[in-house]
């Protein structure tokens, strides 16, 4: 069975031959009805491409609700590793005497853990906008700030207060 394309391409052919030739009568009725049967093939032809294109997009909004259903059983999962993680820190802060270093360190037999400090990172402060020098803005994008140029100055001494400052964090790791 001929394609889509190929019918497409049949048709325009005898459809173009019966427009530019003057044929004998005979000859204009076998064109006319390979025409029509043509003319039904592609008909058929786009039925069938119609059906598939409604099953598919079925399988779509089906796969659609699935990634959704997906995606919130992934934030759950992602929040109760957060809590339990957090529950984690503060038990051993709470529990855990630090080592000769200072740290927080526990092994057992599966797992060791111990409590890491992140690298400072910027905490824009609250009405920030209003006092910002002009260079801290992205060049391209002027509502975007340059994070890493406000860390590098607080970190050379800039006074920055009231704009922005840094923190750093604790969390748990767990090998």
């Amino acid at each position: 069975m001929a394609s889509l394309y190929e019918l497409t391409g049949d048709y325009a052919r005898f459809a173009e031959y019966m427009e530019q030739t003057e044929l004998e009568p005979e000859m204009a009725d076998a064109l006319t009805e390979a025409l029509a049967n043509l003319s039904d093939d592609i008909e058929d032809k786009l039925e069938n491409y119609a059906k598939i294109i409604r099953n598919f997009e079925s399988d779509v909004a089906g796969l659609k609700a699935e990634e959704a259903r997906l995606a919130e059983k992934r934030k759950a999962k992602e929040n109760s590793i957060k809590r339990m993680k957090a529950a984690m820190l503060e038990g051993m802060r709470t529990a855990i005497k630090p080592d000769k270093d200072g740290k927080l360190k526990l092994k057992t037999r599966l797992f060791s853990f111990w409590v890491q400090k992140s690298s400072p990172a910027v905490v824009m402060d609250e009405a920030y906008i209003e006092n910002i020098p002009e260079q801290y803005f992205k060049p391209r994008k002027e509502e975007d700030i340059d994070r890493k140029k406000i860390k590098a100055d607080i970190e050379s001494g800039v006074d920055l207060d009231g704009i922005a400052h840094l923190e750093t964090s604790e969390s748990i790791r767990i090998r």
